[in-house]
């Protein structure tokens, strides 16, 4: 593994099984975060992005397939190896209000990993630590305090980004950090998130729908469709010239700073089918340059300039 790679996911395949037989919800999913580089991975609800978060956490386990940590593999990995490997990374999911007890204090919330990891420490400094980590991410000592409901949705998350980096991660996995939250306090939160990544030099893993954040928050972008990559690459080179159709017609879902400048996009009924995504490229019942061979047929990934997963770019 390159040196400069902190995470490289291989091949992961992971299906759920239904009364038709088993759904696949990742194929074949690949993808590498560099060290001190963020990557958002993108796509409608239902292409499997918290999934890909979730396996290569290992809060779920994959059917198949490789995720390395600083060239550890967290799959294969023993327990007492995948609790040091956990060390590493952090997570910070949509809802905070879920995310914490709510007969807890809030810096007993943030202590929890300490508990868990650094199970030798004194109470007093689990609890000196805590308060520090709340104070870092702009909130007081006395609101450490407090219980959940007595906080905002928008102080929430501020100690739930306290707790994931407790630890002092290497990786952030940041599922939809802002979208229970109001715009001013999405601008926020994400500001705070920005903040820390430089200070810290952490690498995150950006998982949205909310293509409008993407270029805030992230270095390299993954576009998922039904479970596939269809096309990644730096989000300045995605973004202003993207080669694949999906990727294109996501784009245009964003909104213009010109009012008088509207982008429409068409709502089909079209989605996509397990069958199709097994033996043919998933996108083509709703692509206009489809032809017979992309509903019997994967496209390989074209690399240059930029990797997707087309035949026709």
């Amino acid at each position: 593994m390159n040196p400069s790679q902190l995470v490289r996911v291989a091949g992961l395949n992971k299906s759920y099984p239904t009364r038709r037989g088993r759904l696949p919800v990742l194929r074949d999913l690949s993808f590498d975060i560099a060290v001190g580089r963020s990557l958002a991975i993108v796509g409608e609800s239902g292409s499997g992005k918290t999934t890909a978060a979730m396996c290569l956490a290992r809060l779920t386990e994959p059917d198949s397939g490789a995720v390395l940590l600083d060239g550890q593999d967290l799959i294969t990995a023993p327990t007492s190896a995948l609790r040091h490997l956990r060390r590493c990374f952090g997570v910070v999911m949509q809802n905070p209000l879920t995310s914490l007890d709510p007969r807890m204090a809030l810096w007993q919330s943030v202590a929890e990993p300490l508990h868990v990891h650094e199970p030798g420490l004194p109470a007093a400094e689990r609890k000196r630590r805590a308060i520090g980590w709340i104070e870092r991410v702009g909130l007081s000592a006395t609101q450490a305090h407090s219980l959940p409901h007595q906080l905002s949705g928008g102080q929430l998350q501020r100690v739930v980004i306290a707790r994931a980096l407790i630890l002092q991660p290497k990786l952030v996995i940041l599922d939809e950090p802002t979208s229970a939250l109001d715009v001013s306090i999405q601008a926020q939160v994400l500001n705070l998130l920005c903040d820390l990544r430089d200070e810290l030099g952490l690498s995150y893993l950006f998982i949205t729908h909310n293509l409008s954040l993407v270029e805030i928050l992230a270095d390299d972008v993954l576009v998922m469709f039904a479970g596939a990559a269809v096309e990644r690459g730096p989000v300045d080179e995605v973004f202003a010239r993207p080669r694949h159709p999906y990727t294109r017609e996501l784009l245009a879902t964003i909104p213009g700073v010109d009012p008088r400048v509207r982008n429409y996009f068409e709502v089909t009924d079209r989605l996509p089918r397990p069958v199709a995504a097994a033996t043919g490229c998933a996108y083509a019942p709703r692509c206009e340059r489809a032809q017979p061979r992309c509903s019997n047929e994967r496209p390989e990934v074209a690399s240059e300039p930029s990797p997707v997963s087309c035949f026709f770019v």
